[in-house]
């Protein structure tokens, strides 16, 4: 008899730390699915619609609505107080189409103010004493490059300054097809300046996701 009580003693001591492994093992799957929830709502996204697009961007980000005069213009506000512009219309700017040199005369850069100064001293640039003597390559000078990629069912260029941080981030789509007689015509860009890195990346990822579905067939 004593034998056999010394098994259920046995058996309930070992029945009692069972509970207490099960008991631990549910607070931390608890623990572990209360992060996991947490997790996805911090990278969750929301859907702006534009009417002539919809993007898809950061839930901190927000609309920033602006009044166009010959065309539709609007835009978002980031986490970090960044203001993404875009122009839709027939007069949206190419930033490639001119291109902008680092290149300054000493007259010109004489006038810069210290703030203009300091933005340059880590960017590349040259400062010469007269445009009609100096000799050098302007593709060396370039502010932009851009790179062809696909949005939605048009061809978009993603420009972005050589100079990280220096310049504007963005989209150029020169001719949009499917909105009616004159759509040829019109032309996308959004833009945003002098971005970190991050965001400039968040920003080209939401640029992907646009939807032209009154544009594309």
């Amino acid at each position: 008899m004593a034998c056999d009580e010394s098994k259920i003693n046995h058996f309930c001591s070992l029945l009692a730390i069972y509970k207490h492994v099960v008991s631990n093992m549910r607070k931390t799957l608890s623990i572990l699915i209360s992060l996991l929830i947490l997790s996805c709502d911090k990278s969750e996204n929301k859907t702006i619609d534009y009417g002539a697009f919809e993007i898809t961007v950061p839930k901190s980000w927000s609309e920033y609505k602006i009044k166009g005069i010959d065309s539709y213009v609007s835009g978002l506000i980031t986490d970090k107080n960044d203001t993404l512009i875009f122009d839709l219309g027939w007069y949206s700017p190419d930033l490639t189409k001119n291109p902008e040199v680092l290149v300054f005369e000493q007259s010109e850069y004489a006038e810069f103010s210290d703030k203009q100064k300091k933005q340059l001293e880590n960017v590349k640039h040259l400062v010469i004493e007269d445009f009609l003597t100096a000799e050098y390559d302007a593709k060396d000078y370039f502010k932009y490059e851009y790179e062809l990629d696909s949005i939605d069912c048009f061809i978009a260029k993603f420009i972005k300054p050589k100079n990280k941080g220096y310049g504007v981030s963005g989209i150029y789509i020169d001719s949009l097809k499917g909105g009616g007689p004159n759509s040829n015509k019109t032309s996308l860009s959004f833009y945003g300046n002098n971005l970190s890195d991050s965001t400039q990346t968040e920003f080209f990822k939401a640029l992907k996701s646009i939807k032209l579905t009154e544009y594309c067939e």
